[in-house]
């Protein structure tokens, strides 16, 4: 009783690491027999597979509308908009270079070497991501294809104005898409036991290397995101706003320490606010218009992290990933990311859906929430800090970025 009962005290991240640590060690000293555990684990990703879609089609539509309600406020939403599409493009870009040149994937392999993944040109890629039948889209399970849907819908939505069928439809969207969580809030409970049934599967057959490629795609995860805050936005600062980027550091010091160590964007949205309006010399209505949207859709952490997933899932099955495929996996990280930000677990189940467009196994997704601590840790902090840099580029933009406030030589006007 005593260790069930420390069991049911415990959060649901520290239940997960120690199921995959269990795992491990039961593998280990079992050995390949272990393997009669893998239908556990393979019902743990079918239910993952079950709710992926509509998570990810119901997050879209949502927040498409939202972003389209940026038009009220013109130049502000298009100078952020840009920041966001220019910045979420080139952190995915990071991500997957990184793995390419790191390979985390390499000296293991789970299956036969497979055929080269998306043969075809970059053109026919593009043609294939537009559907033709909206239900064949989602009968068929055609991500990509779902996600241009969700894209269309949304705007079409926010398009409708204020009409009582556009806040008909909107409910329509919030509503399945807090249904569709809470659905992930209940499947993510059962993770502890895909992860130990697969870990101890995996290690039972493969050993001490898939943790070692485990290790390895985290470091890749880490210099990724570094690469992003000590180079990427450092040079935005000094070289399109002429700021010193060590002050921008210090000034957004109190959220970086609050999305580390709660590692919750939505936790951390009030103190990055108020770091904004004080710190950095936003006016109040941009910081009140442009931190909300971008905590939702503002995600570099997430479109660097999930490209590196592809890779290390490709080179561990010798899977040769073509020009379109790689296009397509930067592009749908970028989506995905911006559409996947605020669902509980999203790291799981976003994978699973980029592994699942892909048409790559799903076998890694229960190892990705075993660790996802280690990940998600520097993945929130980097996520709050480009935020307030997108509104010091709009303010700068328009010639309303208080210098003087940044820098610590007045206080910020707030209401």
């Amino acid at each position: 009783m005593g260790f069930l009962s420390w069991y049911g005290r415990i959060s649901l991240t520290n239940k997960i690491t120690f199921a995959m640590i269990l795992g491990a060690l039961i593998g280990f000293i079992v050995g390949p027999s272990v393997a009669v555990l893998e239908p556990i684990g393979t019902v743990f990703i079918r239910l993952l597979k079950m709710v992926a879609l509509p998570v990810i089609f119901f997050s879209i539509t949502t927040g498409a509308s939202g972003v389209v309600d940026l038009a009220r406020f013109k130049k502000i939403g298009a100078f952020f908009l840009f920041y966001w599409a220019f910045s979420t493009i080139i952190s995915s870009t990071i991500g997957l270079t990184w793995a390419a040149i790191i390979k985390p994937g390499e000296g293991i392999r789970l299956a036969e070497k497979q055929a080269e993944l998306g043969q075809v040109n970059i053109l026919d890629a593009f043609v294939k991501w537009i559907p033709d039948n909206m239900v064949g889209a989602f009968a068929n399970y055609e991500m990509v294809q779902v996600v241009v849907i969700a894209i269309f819908v949304g705007i079409a939505a926010a398009f409708l104005g204020e009409s009582d069928t556009a806040k008909l439809m909107r409910n329509f969207f919030k509503a399945g898409a807090e249904l569709s969580m809470k659905l992930t809030e209940i499947i993510m409970a059962f993770t502890p036991y895909g992860v130990f049934a697969l870990m101890a599967s995996i290690t039972g057959t493969m050993g001490a290397t898939v943790l070692g490629s485990l290790a390895k795609m985290v470091l890749t995860q880490w210099i990724a995101y570094a690469t992003i805050m000590l180079v990427i936005y450092p040079l935005i600062l000094l070289f399109y706003l002429r700021l010193n980027p060590i002050q921008y550091f210090k000034n957004i010091y109190p959220a970086l320490v609050v999305a580390f160590t709660t590692c919750s964007s939505a936790a951390t949205l009030p103190v990055a606010m108020d770091v904004s309006k004080r710190r950095l010399g936003i006016p109040e209505d941009m910081v009140n218009l442009i931190m909300p949207i971008g905590a939702a859709i503002n995600q570099h952490a997430v479109a660097a992290e999930l490209p590196i997933y592809v890779l290390w899932v490709a080179q561990m099955y010798d899977i040769q990933l073509s020009p379109a495929a790689l296009v397509t996996t930067i592009i749908m990280g970028m989506i995905l990311g911006s559409g996947g930000a605020s669902v509980p677990g999203g790291a799981v189940v976003l994978a699973a859906t980029l592994l699942q467009t892909m048409g790559l196994p799903l076998t890694v997704v229960p190892w990705i929430a075993g660790i996802y601590r280690l990940i998600d840790m520097p993945n929130t902090m980097l996520n709050v800090v480009g935020d307030p840099l997108g509104g010091m580029i709009a303010a700068s933009a328009l010639g309303e970025l208080d210098r003087d406030v940044f820098y610590g030589k007045k206080q910020a006007r707030t209401k």
